[in-house]
C-alpha cells in the first residue's frame, strides 16, 4: 500500500497538477507532473469510465499503486505527479503496464 504522505486525495490538488503541469505520454498512460515544495513524492491516479467497469477500474488502479510502491526511490523527489489511463490499458498484463509506467517516467525525465 502506498503510504499516505505519499498520495495526492484532495480535488484541489488534482487540479493545480492538471492546470500547471508538464505532460508526457505513451499509448497507456499519461503523466502530469509539476514542482511541490514539498521533499515527498506524492502520487495520484486518475481511470476514467471508458476504461470498464467498477471492478476493472479499481483493478488497475492497484495495479498502478503496487507499480508505484515497487518504484517509489526511482521517482525524482520535489515533484506531485497524477498518472491518467487510456481504455487501452484493460488488454495489457501487469508487466506491461509496468514498463509503460517506466517509459512514460523516462519520457518526462523524472527517473533519478
Amino acid at each position: 500500500m502506498l503510504k499516505q504522505d505519499n498520495r495526492l486525495t484532495k480535488r484541489k490538488e488534482f487540479g493545480y497538477v492538471y492546470k500547471h503541469g508538464k505532460y508526457a505520454y505513451n499509448n497507456y498512460l499519461t503523466l502530469i507532473y509539476v514542482p511541490s515544495k514539498l521533499k515527498d513524492v506524492r502520487i495520484g491516479f486518475s481511470v476514467n469510465k471508458k476504461t470498464g467497469k467498477a471492478y476493472v477500474r479499481n483493478k488497475i488502479k492497484r495495479q498502478l499503486r503496487e507499480i508505484v510502491r515497487l518504484n517509489l526511490e526511482k521517482f525524482e523527489p520535489n515533484y506531485n505527479y497524477v498518472f491518467i489511463t487510456k481504455p487501452e490499458i484493460t488488454w495489457i498484463s501487469f508487466k506491461e503496464i509496468s514498463d509503460s509506467v517506466m517509459d512514460v517516467l523516462k519520457k518526462a525525465n523524472k527517473l533519478k
